[in-house]
């Protein structure tokens, strides 16, 4: 049967068990020894870790000295031979006469011909007379015996023409061209007009500001300059302040250059003479390579390339050829969209727009009343009202509504206690089993105190009977 203390049964976090190692429990005032390191990291017994470090004594090895070293062991000595001389193969010339002739010599001969003419291009000359040439196009590509291929296009009733092929194209049938005189430009006229009227030069300026006279402007006395009596005291508050003091020149840190002597004998032991020491050294192994086995049987030289990728047996795509455009019988249209909206206007220079000559200056002199004394008159008022609000409280005499949204959204919910909580009490589920002298205490549902006792009573039911 499981029994669990009260650390095991709280499901808050808040209930531990009171530890009290010493003295009754319940009625001693010391401090709780029981902790987590303690319960958990035991002490066990286990010898003392050996040293790391190695021995220092001398290894001494009775064996003779092998002087083989690793250049005796690869490299031997072999007998060499004097090498051979090499006499080259004497060369031999075949009789008979050189024959010069090569491939090129016998595939590309001279041939006679007339130098190519050069091809003027002439004005084009439009001829009422039907084309009767043969061009290069209808001998080289003549017409074969096929199958003729459906067009792809909709069923619009076209019935061929049994007139014989003019040659004339669909630009030079429709686009004839005509005989027409120049057309005029529509682009301004950029001549400079000139005037016959002498130049007006009375500007704004000279017509509404009028030179008037002026008043002498008042000129205050300069004051004369009076110099001061009292005699100038040179005494600064830095000569007051910081005055002159004796003082002996400061003592020298500098240390002496004298050597440091001692008589003591020097020590040549250093941390390499001790601690590395010569040790006797086995010559290196040297490592052998496998030789080279080639593998038996014939190398396949097919790869998947020729394997996957055969050739294939394809048929030509035919051509698909364009619709044959119809020619139109109609007027040509020269009116472009230009020469419609932008049409030339007749137009001359605007009229000057000039201000009316009639000034006559006032006979009365200048009052000095400028506009805005003679329109903003002084009136008198009061203080602005402050716009700051008042520090008295809001009260208003309806009823205080406390109804927020966690009192209307979040009903209250039974919340289950923690089972620590009970413990000891009619609702909980567990019923003390024991105490540890430590205070600890443990505790066992109620279910399983029952099949304890229900199992103790039929052992003794057994045993008396």
């Amino acid at each position: 049967m499981t029994k669990r203390c009260i650390c095991q049964i709280c499901t808050c976090g808040k209930h531990r068990c009171p530890h009290r190692p010493y003295g009754v429990v319940g009625k001693s005032d010391q401090a709780c020894a029981v902790t987590e390191y303690r319960s958990e990291f035991v002490p066990r017994e286990g010898a003392a870790r050996e040293s790391f470090k190695p021995d220092y004594t001398l290894q001494t090895n009775t064996a003779p000295l092998d002087d083989e070293t690793t250049h005796k062991h690869d490299y031997i000595k072999h007998t060499m031979e004097k090498p051979r001389s090499f006499k080259p193969e004497e060369v031999y010339v075949p009789r008979g006469d050189f024959d010069a002739l090569t491939s090129y010599n016998k595939e590309y001969t001279p041939k006679g011909g007339e130098p190519a003419k050069m091809i003027k291009h002439h004005a084009q000359k439009i001829v009422s007379a039907p084309f009767e040439g043969d061009p290069t196009y209808k001998t080289d590509y003549r017409k074969w015996e096929a199958a003729r291929t459906e067009p792809i296009r909709h069923d619009g009733g076209y019935v061929a023409s049994a007139d014989p092929f003019k040659g004339e194209s669909t630009y030079t049938t429709d686009y004839l061209k005509h005989q027409a005189a120049m057309r005029q430009a529509i682009r301004p006229d950029h001549a400079v007009m000139q005037s016959q009227e002498p130049f007006d030069d009375r500007t704004g300026y000279r017509i509404d500001y009028i030179r008037h006279p002026q008043q002498e402007r008042f000129q205050r006395a300069r004051e004369e300059y009076m110099p001061n009596k009292a005699s100038l005291d040179s005494l600064t508050t830095h000569k007051k302040d910081f005055t002159p003091k004796e003082a002996l020149p400061a003592r020298s840190m500098k240390p002496d250059n004298q050597g440091y002597a001692s008589n003591a004998r020097f020590e040549d032991s250093t941390t390499n003479k001790t601690d590395f020491k010569r040790w006797e050294v086995q010559p290196i192994q040297t490592h052998k390579p496998e030789e080279y086995r080639p593998k038996p049987g014939d190398m396949d030289m097919n790869t998947m390339y020729n394997s996957e990728f055969t050739p294939k047996p394809l048929a030509k795509v035919n051509a698909v050829k364009p619709v044959e455009r119809r020619a139109i019988d109609a007027k040509f249209d020269g009116s472009t969209t230009y020469g419609g909206d932008f049409r030339k206007w007749p137009g001359g220079r605007p009229p000057a727009i000039r201000a009316q000559s009639g000034y006559a200056p006032p006979n009365m002199p200048f009052e000095g009343m400028s506009t805005y004394k003679g329109h903003y008159i002084p009136h008198p008022g009061g203080p602005q009202p402050s716009f700051k609000p008042t520090g008295a409280a809001y009260q208003s005499s309806a009823p205080f509504d406390d109804a927020t949204m966690y009192r209307t959204e979040y009903t209250a919910k039974e919340i289950e206690p923690c089972p620590a909580a009970l413990l000891e009490t009619p609702r909980s589920n567990f019923t003390h089993h024991h105490t540890e002298p430590t205070g600890h205490k443990f505790y066992e549902s109620q279910q399983q105190a029952a099949m304890a006792y229900y199992q103790q009573q039929q052992q003794q039911q057994q045993v008396t009977a």
